[in-house]
């Protein structure tokens, strides 16, 4: 019911912003035993070299209805300015309260680049990269007791990298992240409540060490099909896991739906997890 609540008040959104310049964007995702994710943004082009991104977060890890049981939120903004043509410089901040055990504040900055406009069959080359801190603060183990002392606190140093091009009808996207630096080892039995791996809805816990992920997709007029692959590394684990998803948009207009699916471990039985994904995105 939230999620749905959550869809619905996004899309009332559109009638009052449809007096600015930007695009609004929501995409969620179902899995089993209710589990379910929300990521949300709406991007407000200034036109004076400024673009403010508000941007909300939500899931829930169980099919009970009240935050406390199972459910957390994140609410961030980025701020970017565009230098010239070819640079721009961004900042972005998020801070998740603290629910099911669990909060957390975040901030980075760095840079985007466009080296050159069109190379053999390349066109429109981007390559974003910033470096940034989480703060964490836990409050109970894996298995949701307290933890003695009262919580664990951990600052976390993360570098990301991402480029994309397009090569005819296809565009490309590439995105690679790492922990530089943990303040103090995790414990073992302490985890955290929220992780993302690029190019996917879907929220994992635990303190992830690395991820690189690939994406392709392929526009026509009216579809675009798209596909990608994930692999990343928790801190405690030396292998790695996988995810991979694929689906389709639908253009119609100045608003674009797709839908699709989200495989986490696929190759693993035990461990696997299965979310269909749907989103929705309107330019104004």
């Amino acid at each position: 019911m939230r999620l749905k609540t959550a869809f619905l008040s996004l899309a009332l959104l559109i009638c009052p912003c449809a007096l600015c310049y930007g695009q609004l964007s929501f995409s969620g995702v179902n899995g089993e035993r209710g589990y379910a994710a929300l990521r949300a943004y709406y991007r407000l082009d200034l036109d004076n070299g400024f673009v403010f991104t508000p941007m909300y977060g939500y899931y829930r890890m169980t099919d009970k209805e009240i935050d406390e049981a199972g459910s957390t939120s994140r609410y961030g903004l980025e701020v970017s300015y565009e230098l010239n043509d070819a640079w721009h410089v961004m900042a972005e901040g998020f801070w998740q309260p603290q629910a099911v055990g669990y909060q957390a504040v975040g901030y980075a900055a760095g840079a985007g680049w466009i080296p050159f406009y069109r190379w053999g069959f390349f066109r429109n080359p981007l390559l974003n990269g910033y470096v940034g801190q989480t703060r964490y603060r836990t409050y109970v183990d894996k298995r949701g007791n307290d933890l003695p002392g009262g919580s664990f606190g951990e600052v976390e140093t993360t570098a990301y990298v991402q480029a994309s091009a397009d090569a005819g009808n296809f565009n490309l996207k590439a995105a690679w992240q790492k922990v530089l630096e943990y303040s103090s080892q995790p414990p073992a039995n302490v985890t955290f409540s929220w992780a993302n791996i690029p190019f996917m809805t879907a929220v994992v816990q635990g303190f992830v060490k690395e991820a690189a992920a690939l994406r392709i997709s392929y526009r026509t007029p009216y579809i675009t099909p798209y596909a990608s692959l994930a692999r990343y590394r928790y801190n405690e684990l030396s292998d790695t896991a996988a995810a991979v998803s694929a689906g389709l948009h639908l253009h119609l207009g100045e608003m674009s739906l797709s839908g699709g699916v989200e495989v986490f471990e696929p190759r693993r039985e035990a461990n696997r997890r299965t979310y269909f994904s749907m989103s929705a995105e309107v330019e104004f």
